[in-house]
């Protein structure tokens, strides 16, 4: 059996503000530090073999908290959607400043692309096949993935539903513990949005 720990990063000052952060290598703010070091409790008595992280500063440092000394790696792969141009825009910003994105968001939000930047399609491959590619790599090995939000639903829809139209079904909260366990070609989702830590 392989088991995946999904854990989403730290809050950072842009998810505070609301703000599309995607590629853009923003560090935990000061909340996002303190939910960073309730996992150290965590993952105490939890034995992990290797970690992965999209190698963006909020997924490194989230990581870093779990203090364990086995091999880490950075994928970037496994970065959060790429906005491209609406980097750091609310949602009231992107409808004033790229209003047929606005729209495109409100008609298909799976298939329309940020400008210079990426679809959610176009990520969810992306972080399907990387995530497909540990798995294989690291069979019954017990692994700890650190990324992002829109990361962590789409390897869980991919994995448990193998279907993108259920990536929003999926509440991921930060520094919230998700598992997956692999059992032959089957998955099962054992936690969803575990923040138990935090009480």
């Amino acid at each position: 059996m392989t088991e995946l720990y999904l854990v989403r990063h730290g809050e950072t000052e842009e998810n505070r503000n609301s703000r599309f952060c995607g590629w853009t290598d923003a560090p935990l703010n000061e909340e996002g530090k303190l939910q960073a070091q309730k996992l150290i409790d965590v993952f105490k008595n939890i034995r992990i073999d290797v970690i992965y992280t999209s190698g963006l500063k909020r997924a490194v440092e989230t990581a870093s908290y779990t203090k364990k000394e086995c091999p880490v790696y950075h994928l970037e792969a496994l970065r959060e959607l790429n906005f491209g141009k609406a980097e750091g825009l609310t949602i009231e910003e992107i409808k004033e400043r790229h209003p047929k994105v606005y729209e495109g968001l409100e008609k298909d939000y799976i298939k329309v692309k940020f400008p210079c930047g990426e679809s959610l399609e176009e990520m969810h491959h992306r972080v399907a096949a990387a995530v497909d590619e540990i798995l294989d790599k690291d069979r019954n090995k017990k692994i700890l993935l650190v990324a992002h939000s829109g990361v962590i639903r789409s390897a869980i829809s991919h994995l448990i539903t193998g279907d993108i139209k259920y990536h929003w079904n999926f509440k991921v909260g930060h520094c919230s513990i998700n598992k997956i366990e692999k059992h032959g070609d089957f998955c099962v989702l054992t936690s969803l949005n575990d923040t138990c830590h935090f009480k």
